[in-house]
C-alpha cells in the first residue's frame, strides 16, 4: 500500500509538543526555542514530512527564498562563498536562488528584476560599483533587504576584508624583500570595486616604501591575460615582483613568466588576491592574500536573516569586515641580490567595524 502522507498532527505526535508549535516551528522559527525546533525538526525528518512551502507563503507573505547575485562561477572564489551561502541559509530554513552576472552592470539589473519578481525576502550580492549601482538603487527603491558580499561601501551593509589595508601589507612585505620595481596587475579597474580598493592600498604601500609605482597593468580579457602578460615582461624595465589583483590573474602571471624564459620567483616574484586552493597546488605553489570567502557568504546570511526576523533592513552600521591572512607560498623570494629587511606589518587577525576601516 503507498505511505499515507504525513502532516503537522503527526509531527507534532511525534515530537511531544501542540500542532500549533509545529507550526511555529517551520513558519516563524525565531518564535520557538532552539531545543524545540530541533526536536521538530527530527521528528519532520523521522516522518519524512515536507511543509507546503506555497502554503506558507500564501499565509506568512514569506517565500523563504534569497536570492543570490554573483559576477562568475568560474572564479572559485565565488563558488566557495556560494557555498557558504546555501548552507547558512539550509541552516536558517531558506533555499536560495543564485543569478551570474558577468561583471555586467545591466546584467546585475536584470537580475535584480527578475529576483524580485520570483518574491525573494532578500538578496545577497556583489556588484561592480555599489556608488552608482542601478541594481541596489531599485532594492533601495522597493524597501527589500540587502547585504554586500566582498564589496565595501559606507552607505550599504557589506561583508568584505579590507582589501585597501591587505594590498599595502603586500608591497611592505615585497619591498621588505628588497623589491623596487613592483608592478601591479588588474581585471579592468573601472569594472571592480574589489580591485580600485586593492590599487589604492598598492598606492598606498609604494609610497609608505618610498617607491614610485609604474603605471597600473590592465588585463580586460582572462582568456588573453597569458599572451598579454608575458609581452609585458618581456619589455625593460621589467618588474621584479607583480602583485595580481587576483588569484586567476596570479596563476596566469605565474604561466606568462615562463613563457618569457622567467623563474618564479628567482627572476619574478608574483603575489595573488584571494586565497583559492588550487594556488597551493602550483609549482610554485601561489604566494596570496587569502580572504575567508565560505565565512563571509556564512555571515551575510546571518546578518540580512537577523534583521529580516527583527522586521527591519540591514544598514552600514551592520557591516562586517573579516580577517585576512597572508599565505607565504613559493611564488615569492628577496630580489636577486638584495638582502631583506625583517618585516614590520602583520595581516588583520580579527574582525574590525567599518570605523576605521577605508571602504
Amino acid at each position: 500500500m503507498p505511505k499515507e502522507p504525513q502532516n503537522i498532527h503527526a509531527v507534532a505526535a511525534r515530537a511531544g509538543v501542540s500542532a500549533a508549535t509545529v507550526s511555529r516551528a517551520f513558519n516563524c522559527p525565531d518564535k520557538v526555542a532552539p531545543a524545540t525546533r530541533e526536536l521538530v525538526a527530527h521528528a519532520a525528518r523521522e516522518l519524512g514530512y515536507q511543509p507546503n512551502a506555497i502554503a506558507r507563503t500564501l499565509r506568512t507573505q514569506r517565500s523563504r527564498v534569497l536570492g543570490v547575485v554573483l559576477p562568475t562561477l568560474l572564479n572559485p572564489v565565488f563558488a566557495e562563498c556560494l557555498q557558504g551561502i546555501a548552507l547558512a541559509a539550509a541552516r536558517n530554513g531558506y533555499a536560495i536562488l543564485p543569478a551570474m552576472t558577468g561583471y555586467d552592470d545591466e546584467q546585475e539589473r536584470q537580475a535584480v528584476t527578475q529576483l524580485l519578481a520570483g518574491g525573494v525576502d532578500g538578496m545577497i550580492l556583489t556588484v561592480a560599483n555599489p556608488t552608482d549601482s542601478q541594481a541596489l538603487e531599485r532594492l533601495r527603491g522597493v524597501e527589500l533587504p540587502y547585504v554586500l558580499v566582498y564589496n565595501a561601501h559606507a552607505e550599504h551593509p557589506c561583508v568584505s576584508v579590507d582589501g585597501e589595508a591587505a594590498a599595502a601589507e603586500v608591497v611592505a612585505r615585497l619591498a621588505a624583500l628588497g623589491h623596487r620595481r613592483i608592478a601591479m596587475v588588474s581585471g579592468t579597474l573601472a569594472a571592480s570595486d574589489r580591485a580600485q580598493q586593492r590599487y589604492r592600498g598598492y598606492l598606498r604601500g609604494m609610497a609608505q616604501a618610498g617607491l614610485v609605482p609604474p603605471a597600473l597593468v590592465e588585463v580586460p580579457f582572462v582568456t588573453s591575460a597569458v599572451m598579454a602578460l608575458s609581452r609585458y615582461l618581456q619589455a625593460q624595465p621589467r618588474p621584479t615582483a607583480l602583485f595580481c589583483s587576483n588569484d586567476l590573474l596570479a596563476i596566469r602571471a605565474i604561466r606568462a613568466a615562463h613563457l618569457s624564459g622567467l623563474s618564479v620567483p628567482q627572476d619574478l616574484s608574483v603575489v595573488g588576491f584571494d586565497g583559492i586552493a588550487i594556488g597551493q597546488d602550483l609549482t610554485p605553489a601561489l604566494s596570496t592574500i587569502a580572504q575567508p570567502s565560505h565565512d563571509m557568504g556564512r555571515h551575510a546570511v546571518d546578518l540580512l536573516v537577523h534583521a529580516m526576523e527583527r522586521n527591519r533592513l540591514p544598514t552600514a552600521a551592520d557591516s562586517l569586515y573579516l580577517p585576512h591572512a597572508f599565505h607565504d607560498g613559493e611564488s615569492c623570494s628577496a630580489a636577486t641580490g638584495a638582502v631583506p629587511e625583517a618585516s614590520g606589518r602583520s595581516p588583520s587577525s580579527r574582525p574590525v567595524s567599518p570605523q576605521g576601516v577605508t571602504p
